[in-house]
């Protein structure tokens, strides 16, 4: 097959129903904890709050109400723990990294089909990285976790009110218990993944503490987001994250030398956290533009009135870092990928 072909598969837009509900929820998650804290002077503090409640609608997807609150509490707790672990070990980085790749390691064991578990995990591991190596959540920890649980209050309570106004039959999920059980998997082949996700991680940590890169747990994220165990789906996700986030780059540049309000910023924040579920459900590069939008705005936030263009700029050098390890950590979990195609060779 031709690049352009892969292109046009990677880059693709999916014709998928827009998730109405879960996008009311995630734009009122996101907004009302910036404007609470901006009326109680505490805008800095509320971003963490934001960010809680954008992520828990994320991972909210399929079943019964029962069923979704259950998976957005266990998620809020995974974020916690996380958080918690990164506060306590980041300034010990011989304990805090061990625990972080056995939590990468478990999750290389799920492989991409851990569902509403994995991502839960997933996000957690974020928040290790987030009390790891941010100064800010340290500092003002028991005032983060408060706008932390305004961010799950905000989601429980306004989905538990449009399940309730807008009744439908739940779709099929996978159950919590059994993907638990299916992640200790024995498989040769899901070990090899794991130990090559959490070796990618691993020296991506390795390149961003040594050469103290700013926001570089950026870089490390991106490995953890990318990498699958299929090498053509990592290498379509590896395009579409670079793509997405350069997009999501330029327009976070302008919209952060345009808009010096911080009330104003709000709006647009929860403007585009609104169209954040949609934009996942029909593209990954046209959702990682979107995610990168708001992430970008969200913690220019506090400094809005200066227009700094400064985080941009370091986004886009931490997807790229990571973009190029997890690359790598591709080709160690599938060598034959490299010669699969190839020609046989000449006589």
């Amino acid at each position: 097959m031709s690049l352009r072909h892969h292109l046009q598969e990677a880059l693709k837009i999916n014709p998928v129903p827009s998730p109405w509900p879960r996008m009311v929820v995630c734009a009122f998650a996101t907004g009302f904890p910036l404007v609470i804290g901006a009326l109680l002077g505490q805008l800095p503090l509320s971003i963490f709050g934001a960010l809680v409640g954008f992520l828990l609608v994320l991972n909210d997807h399929l079943g019964t109400l029962g069923h979704r609150l259950w998976v957005i509490t266990l998620t809020f707790l995974f974020l916690l723990g996380g958080l918690l672990i990164g506060v306590l070990t980041g300034d010990h980085r011989s304990l805090m990294i061990p625990i972080l790749l056995a939590i990468t390691y478990w999750m290389g064991l799920m492989g991409g089909e851990g569902a509403e578990l994995e991502r839960a995990v997933l996000f957690g591991t974020f928040q290790i990285l987030a009390g790891a190596y941010s100064i800010a959540i340290k500092k003002y920890f028991a005032a983060a976790l408060a706008y932390a649980f305004l961010g799950y209050l905000c989601v429980v309570l306004f989905l538990s009110l449009l399940v309730f106004l807008r009744r439908h039959n739940p779709n099929p999920f996978a159950r919590l218990r059994t993907k638990l059980k299916e992640s200790f998997m024995q498989e040769k082949r899901r070990h090899l993944y794991a130990f090559s996700y959490s070796l990618s991680v691993l020296i991506t940590l390795i390149i961003v503490d040594y050469f103290k890169i700013d926001h570089g747990y950026w870089a490390v994220g991106t490995v953890l987001i990318i990498m699958r165990p299929d090498a053509k789906q990592s290498i379509y996700r590896n395009v579409q994250r670079f793509f997405g986030t350069l997009i999501g780059v330029l327009v976070a540049e302008g919209l952060i030398l345009t808009i010096h309000s911080p009330w104003l910023a709000i709006l647009v924040l929860t403007v585009i956290s609104f169209w954040g579920p949609w934009a996942l459900s029909r593209s990954y590069w046209l959702g990682s533009a979107v995610v990168v939008i708001m992430l970008l705005l969200i913690l220019d936030l506090p400094s809005i009135e200066h227009g700094d263009t400064h985080t941009p700029l370091l986004r886009l050098q931490a997807t790229g870092l990571g973009c190029l390890l997890s690359l790598l950590g591709v080709i160690f979990a599938n060598p034959q990928f490299l010669w699969r195609d190839s020609p046989p060779p000449r006589e």
